[in-house]
């Protein structure tokens, strides 16, 4: 789970930056992040120009895709209301990229865009804690166990 959920988070690093965290290493162009979006369109009589590269859009179909196998994991094994958000919102996104895609098979002036890298870093973080650090499968629940041989007095 964990692998799936690191390529997940790196793939969509790779794509929500355009590529730039590499090319700006480089020198060929300044560093920029799309850390969050929701847009839409639907025109007539023009025709529909993506903002998005075939690679950017590969990209994030390879990441949500990924993002949805690594949180059904993390939903049956460790973290169920993080696993559960984390597969809805990857199944938005592929949604999103498969919608964005479909412009090279159908001609068409549709659009919808709905994804957050940001929101789903922060998932997919919290959806590698160990278990022992979640009480319940409620991350945002720590709790703190007396180690083996001590007891608590209260």
């Amino acid at each position: 789970m964990r692998i799936l959920l690191a390529l997940h988070a790196t793939l969509l690093l790779l794509a929500s930056t355009g590529f730039t965290i590499v090319t700006a290493f480089l020198g060929n162009a300044s560093l920029h992040w799309c850390y969050v979006k929701y847009a839409s369109s639907n025109g007539w009589g023009v025709k529909y120009v993506s903002d998005y590269s075939a690679a950017e859009i590969v990209t994030y179909l390879l990441a949500y895709t990924l993002g949805v196998v690594g949180f059904l994991v993390a939903l049956k094994s460790r973290h169920p209301v993080v696993g559960l958000l984390g597969v809805v919102l990857s199944l938005i996104g592929l949604l999103s990229f498969a919608i964005e895609g479909s412009h090279w098979i159908v001609d068409h002036n549709r659009s919808w865009l709905a994804f957050s890298p940001a929101v789903m870093f922060v998932l997919a973080f919290l959806a590698c804690l160990p278990k022992r650090f979640a009480d319940d499968g409620n991350p945002t629940a720590f709790s703190v166990r007396p180690r083996e041989g001590r007891t608590q007095t209260g």
